[in-house]
């Protein structure tokens, strides 16, 4: 064998092994492509969910801030009614059984069972979304 048959020999060879390596490297490449595909979709399903999760604890809020600027305002009747019965009316004393303070009292009380519905609504979903091996 000459040193020039050699030489093509060695040079065949090392075509070879490139192609060899060129594939691999190809394939590992693909793989560690489509892990991080399949890792970009996870954190994006995750963060979609922890999103939505976040927008119904939000919702959550805003409705009772409003039910307890209904109770306010409840109450504010209230105190105007009976500012009224004992001033304008000349009443000694004020029960439920009057009609006008007992239908006021009735809503205030529909609307603080709203509130405490969703303050535990809120509290459920706030423990549902937090993870058991994590303390406050």
């Amino acid at each position: 064998m000459t040193f020039g048959d050699r030489m093509r020999e060695l040079l065949e060879q090392g075509a070879v092994v490139s192609k060899e390596f060129a594939a691999k490297a190809g394939e590992k490449a693909q793989d560690w492509g489509s892990r991080g595909l399949e890792a970009s979709k996870e954190f994006a399903a995750k963060a979609g969910a922890k999103a939505q999760e976040l927008g119904e604890i939000g919702v959550l809020k805003v409705e009772i801030k409003q039910l307890e600027g209904q109770a306010k305002k409840l109450i504010g009747r209230l105190g105007a009614e009976l500012y009224s019965s004992f001033t304008e009316k000349n009443a000694q004393s004020v029960s439920r059984d009057d009609m006008a303070v007992g239908a006021i009292l009735s809503e205030i009380a529909v609307v603080k069972a709203a509130i405490e519905k969703r303050e535990t609504e809120l509290q459920n979903r706030k423990n549902q979304g937090r993870d058991p091996g994590v303390t406050d």
